[in-house]
């Protein structure tokens, strides 16, 4: 295996693999002349590479780039086991004449020879990908309402199953020996709530879940687990929100553990969740990013209990890299800035920021020194390419492609690799041309006037428990006063040592210097008075420079002369 990691990309003329240091050489490693490449994926663990057309799908070894098998057929979908030991593919379902019943179209083989051990009938793509456990001791199949479970590799009688009426999703903890647990999401029936609940292997009758969660406004069901298998969070939403509050449903975000503990998850900020990931090198994190624009993003523990607020921004995606040491809050799909920000999740500082439009991939390197973002056919029909960013946000290097070549798909190579010098030098970024920021809508009557008005509150970066957004102190607003007053003074001094053509200024009235009386209540009369005079002289300034005052500012000019008597009587 190489000592850096590859970039492997697929275009509809064939497999290349790209060197992650100078100058960024691409290899072709399987040529495929045809529009009919379809995707590319590694195996968990790095040892195999497999991508397919619309007549096979090939498993290459790393070690060397040939082919350990090749799969024939028009395979749709296709992934490997956890410890790359199986490679499971998926066909269209069909039925004939001659064949009313159709044959299995989930075929299981052996990723190191093609061997074929298990076939099954999954007539859906969606939910069609079988499960095992990480240890790939337990392997777990939907079929028609019942989740069938098998162990050790034997794919031909399940051991145990999990039936309930209605069941729509289910999903395996990444939890090992001697503790699996499982969840399933059911729907209920009309005035019924829906359910989510997590068994223990093997007690799955419904008196027997570790916890039971209902939800009268659910129709589908997401589950996240952490790197132990301990805890995990259940996305449910509605296909409709009733309440008009969202476009996409109505979501809800409750946790769970083992142990029976569970609740419904609270964000400080309205809106939809966009996107939620636990930290892979830390089981006891997490990352949400949450609210109407501009979504806020948060660093929370297991407990749901904040740890770092990362502020507000153009965020609609997280990516932790295998190390869970940084993490990328990006935004894409309809945030056409494709805003990125790197952060550190141990010191809670950012480390960088860049932007990556029409970006439709983003993947980490498993070193989690660089990232990848590509623009890829068909989702975008131009622009296609890749780009190769450092983790503080400078460009290494970047490829469009050629006249009728489309990218269909780029990744990483997977598996462990020593780190490199770019784990702490950051490099020189290369000059690339960036687009013109596109302005924020101004109402017409705003136009061409300084702007006094911001589109969205945002939120600036803190630790749980600091308020950004209180009001200041009597104090500091003082002081901000006689900032402004000295900055007035200043530019006063300036405009009158300015050698252009001004209005010539009004001299300032004469005042003869504060004598007390003896009187307090007198003498606070007299600076009252004073202070008015004093701003009625900057008025008079105001006027005469051409500057439009507004009528009360006119009115209090036209008092003058009664300050004046007054102040006079009060001096007698």
């Amino acid at each position: 295996m190489s000592v850096t990691p590859y970039i492997t990309g697929l275009t509809n003329r064939g497999l290349f693999l790209v060197e992650c240091t100078e100058p960024y050489a691409e290899k072709v490693i399987r040529d495929e002349s045809t529009p009919n490449i379809r995707s590319l994926i590694y195996s968990s663990k790095g040892n195999y590479l497999a991508y397919r057309t619309d007549k096979k799908a090939e498993i290459i070894k790393c070690a060397d780039w040939s082919v350990a098998a090749t799969v024939n057929g028009n395979i749709k979908d296709m992934f490997f086991s956890p410890l790359d030991n199986y490679f499971a593919v998926w066909e269209m379902f069909m039925t004939t004449k001659d064949d009313p019943q159709g044959k299995p179209n989930l075929h299981i083989y052996k990723s190191a020879n093609g061997e074929k051990v298990g076939s099954f009938v999954q007539k859906h793509q969606a939910g069609w990908e079988p499960q095992w456990s990480s240890d790939e001791k337990l392997f777990a199949i939907q079929i028609v309402g019942k989740v069938l479970l098998y162990e050790d590799g034997n794919f031909e009688r399940y051991t145990q199953q999990i039936q309930a009426e209605k069941l729509k999703c289910f999903s395996m903890s990444p939890s090992t020996a001697p503790a699996y647990y499982l969840s399933i999401f059911t729907l209920g029936k009309a005035g019924q709530p829906s359910f989510w609940r997590v068994f223990k292997y093997p007690q799955f009758e419904i008196s027997q879940a570790v916890l039971s969660r209902s939800s009268f406004q659910a129709d589908k069901a997401t589950f996240h687990w952490n790197r132990r298998g301990t805890n995990v969070f259940t996305m449910t939403q509605t296909d409709v929100d009733k309440t008009g509050g969202s476009y996409y449903g109505k979501q809800t975000l409750s946790y769970g553990d083992v142990r029976g503990s569970a609740g419904n998850v609270t964000f400080s900020k309205e809106g939809p969740i966009h996107a939620i990931a636990w930290n892979p090198g830390n089981w006891n994190e997490w990352v949400a990013v949450y609210g109407h624009a501009p979504a806020k993003a948060t660093l929370f523990n297991a407990k749901c209990e904040p740890l770092f607020e990362f502020g507000t921004g153009a965020w609609n995606a997280v990516y932790f890299p295998p190390e869970g040491n940084i993490v990328i809050l990006g935004g894409f799909g309809n945030i056409a800035t494709g805003h990125i920000e790197v952060w550190d999740v141990r010191g809670y500082k950012k480390l960088g920021a860049c932007s990556a439009p029409d970006t439709t991939t983003l993947q980490w390197d498993p070193r989690g020194e660089t990232f990848i973002t590509a623009t890829t056919y068909p989702r975008l029909t131009v622009g296609n390419g890749y780009k190769l960013w450092h983790y503080t946000g400078a460009l290494m290097h970047k490829r469009v492609c050629e006249e009728k070549e489309y990218l269909l798909s780029m990744t990483w190579q997977t598996g462990s690799f020593p780190k490199s010098d770019l784990a702490k030098t950051a490099p020189k970024g290369i000059e690339v041309a960036s687009a013109k920021p596109v302005a924020a809508y101004r109402p017409p009557g705003a136009r061409n006037k300084p702007s006094t008005f911001t589109l969205h509150e945002h939120e600036k970066p803190h630790r749980p428990g600091q308020n950004v957004n209180a009001a200041p102190s009597k104090q500091a607003i003082k002081q901000k006063e006689k900032r402004e007053a000295r900055k007035a003074r200043k530019a006063e001094e300036r405009a009158t040592g300015d050698s252009s053509p001004v209005s010539p200024a009004i001299p300032a009235t004469p005042r003869a210097p504060f004598v007390s009386t003896g009187d307090p209540e007198k003498d606070k009369k007299i600076k009252n008075v004073n202070k008015k005079l004093s701003n009625i002289e900057k008025l008079k300034q105001q006027k005469a420079a051409g500057k439009p005052l507004e009528l009360n500012q006119l009115a209090k000019i036209d008092n003058e002369p009664a300050l004046l008597q007054e102040l006079a009587q009060l001096r007698l």
